[in-house]
């Protein structure tokens, strides 16, 4: 079994008008558990420590699926600012693959397909990019 977690504190609250107030979450590490074995990510920098968690679970012998906590889905929900980006292979190169609203297929064509990485909120790095971002 592998589960992720994301802790944070904080994140945005609406008003009775549905405004947003208050700050975004406050970042604190992500954590991977394989089997018995905790992995922990907390270099401060949400889009690097996604990174070495995913490079990290590659170097595990772990093959079967992985478990959200729902503390990943607040994370984004609280208004954490970054966006997701799919690594796929095109012509043996890696490649990331952005949301595309244009096309309403997109989901199932691109990003049940790729893996999912995050990047900075209105960037659009190549995979190279991210890469250096994450050293």
């Amino acid at each position: 079994m592998a589960y992720l977690t994301i802790h944070y504190t904080g994140g945005y609250t609406y008003d009775a008008n549905d405004n947003r107030i208050g700050n975004p979450p406050d970042y604190k590490s992500v954590e991977l558990t394989v089997d018995k074995e905790k992995f922990k990510f907390n270099s401060g920098n949400f889009v690097k420590d996604w990174f070495q968690m995913r490079k990290a679970l590659f170097n595990t012998d772990y093959l079967g699926d992985v478990t959200a906590s729902s503390s990943v889905d607040h994370f984004f929900m609280d208004g954490a600012p970054y966006d997701s980006a799919y690594l796929h292979m095109v012509d043996d190169k890696p490649v990331l693959k952005y949301v595309d609203t244009g096309n309403p297929m997109w989901v199932l064509d691109e990003a049940l397909n790729g893996l999912e990485f995050f990047v900075p909120q209105g960037t659009k790095p190549t995979f190279e990019e991210l890469k250096e971002m994450c050293k």
